[in-house]
């Protein structure tokens, strides 16, 4: 599963950007403006906001019909047994005659999972209403009774393949819309910087003494280690999504879990 290298989608920050003159910029200044504004907030915030639309093939459904001889024992315990050269604990739902948390037929979807696009399966694309529905952000349940997802699906189709077992879905969380109206505003800042224009981005002057008068400014190079901008109100903002001043996201990798795969090129 790749990991992106910055922000997917974003909210259109040139139609909410605060500067008046903004609409007298060129397209390259606003937009060189806003990729810098955007890359650098959902680094500050620890890459944890905007949406990317991802397409995978789910390995089977989680849920795996148990050998004969291998059972749920009635006092809270699961048989193991192995299947094709993997442990796992029998378990079928609440089909196998146990009362469990988990639904009958399930696939994983790395998450966390924001919507479904679309899913489809041996050459039909399911209806959205009534055929699925998703768990805790990160499990596709089929509600439907036809038939459970497949148990194993044929990983060598082309992309686009009819006949191939894909999920279409969004992954992420959406930016808050306070966080995208203070983004816009660094990019009005940084498009204004860079036409010459005056601006409230920090410089590199630490003091400025004038007719008897120092004044003691904040070294920009703390600002941006401690990842701010040195706008107020929109490090407010960082630090209040993301106060331990994280990198990125914790991630969770179980070895019980089968990762869907990811078609990267072409």
């Amino acid at each position: 599963m790749t990991i992106s290298s910055g922000p997917c989608t974003w909210p259109d920050l040139t139609q909410i950007c605060c500067s008046e003159d903004w609409a007298t910029f060129s397209p390259a200044v606003t937009g060189a403006a806003v990729n810098y504004a955007t890359a650098f907030v959902w680094m500050a915030t620890g890459r944890q906001f905007g949406l990317c639309e991802l397409t995978v093939r789910p390995c089977g459904r989680f849920c795996q019909d148990c050998p004969s001889g291998w059972f749920y024992d009635g006092y809270g315990s699961f048989q193991p047994y192995t299947f094709n050269g993997q442990w796992k604990n029998c378990w079928c739902g609440q089909d196998s005659g146990c009362c469990t948390c988990d639904p009958a037929c399930q696939v994983y979807l790395p998450g966390p999972v924001n919507s479904i696009v679309r899913v489809t399966v041996d050459g039909a694309t399911l209806p959205a209403t009534g055929s699925y529905f998703v768990l805790d952000q990160m499990w596709l349940v089929r509600t439907d009774t036809t038939a459970c997802w497949p148990t194993c699906s044929d990983q060598s189709l082309y992309p686009g393949d009819p006949n191939a077992f894909e999920v279409t879905y969004l992954r992420g969380r959406e930016v808050p819309l306070a966080l995208a109206q203070a983004t816009s505003g660094l990019a009005c800042e940084f498009a204004r910087a860079c036409l010459g224009l005056p601006c409230r981005l920090p410089s590199r002057i630490t003091s400025l003494s004038r007719q008897g008068v120092t004044v003691s400014f904040a070294d920009i190079s703390d600002v941006l280690k401690n990842g701010l901008s040195g706008l107020w109100e929109l490090d407010q903002l960082i630090m209040a999504y993301n106060p331990y001043g994280i990198k990125g996201q914790t991630r969770m990798y179980s070895p019980d879990l089968q990762v869907p795969r990811q078609v990267t090129w072409p």
